[in-house]
């Protein structure tokens, strides 16, 4: 049984073929965006639970995002962070993010925005940090409102140093509606 389901499935067949360019290509890809993913799943799991059917939300996001998401660094492939999208929704994006680190944290700070069927001062702004050379991220969920157009994130002094990307979205006070996640800045911990 799997998710519900009877599934029958035959021994697998192990093949004597060598790998080709194509297929390890593949596989580099599915990993580094698997890891990824797989760090920042509860997120995930909030922004693309509307787009499960018959999967995970971390499969939801996997989907999306493959296709755009890697850019080639020499004979390799790597994440293109901007590009990433963690949630997917109608809730408005902050207007005008930025970041500013000082002091070992990093704040976030956006301008004001008109209220709207889909932009509420009450909605709840989520933050994510990822540090690549780390493999590690801090994860803030429903952190602020809106209204407070800013938030001090405090960052592990092992962080210091680093580069790291930063992403925030809102969504609905009741948690109901969910916004697009934003890539905001790639800034050196201070």
């Amino acid at each position: 049984m799997h998710r519900g389901k009877n599934v029958i499935t035959g021994l697998p067949k192990i093949s004597d073929k060598p790998v080709t360019e194509k297929q390890l290509e593949s596989q580099l890809k599915l990993g580094l965006l698997n890891s990824f993913l797989e760090d920042i799943d509860v997120l995930v799991d909030i922004g693309f639970k509307a787009y499960i059917k018959n999967n995970s939300a971390v499969n939801a996001a996997f989907k999306y995002n493959y296709g755009h998401v890697f850019r080639e660094e020499g004979e390799s492939f790597v994440i293109d962070y901007p590009k990433i999208v963690y949630s997917r929704g109608h809730i408005d994006t902050p207007e005008s993010p930025q970041v500013d680190p000082a002091a070992g944290s990093i704040t976030f700070s956006w301008l004001p925005q008109k209220q709207s069927t889909y932009c509420q001062f009450t909605d709840m702004a989520s933050f994510l940090v990822y540090n690549p050379a780390k493999e590690t991220s801090i994860i803030l969920l429903n952190a602020t409102n809106r209204y407070a157009q800013g938030h001090i994130l405090e960052m592990p002094e092992g962080f210091i140093g680093d580069t790291v990307h930063c992403y925030m979205n809102f969504n609905s006070a009741d948690g109901k509606k969910k916004g697009n996640s934003m890539y905001v800045a790639e800034t050196v911990v201070s």
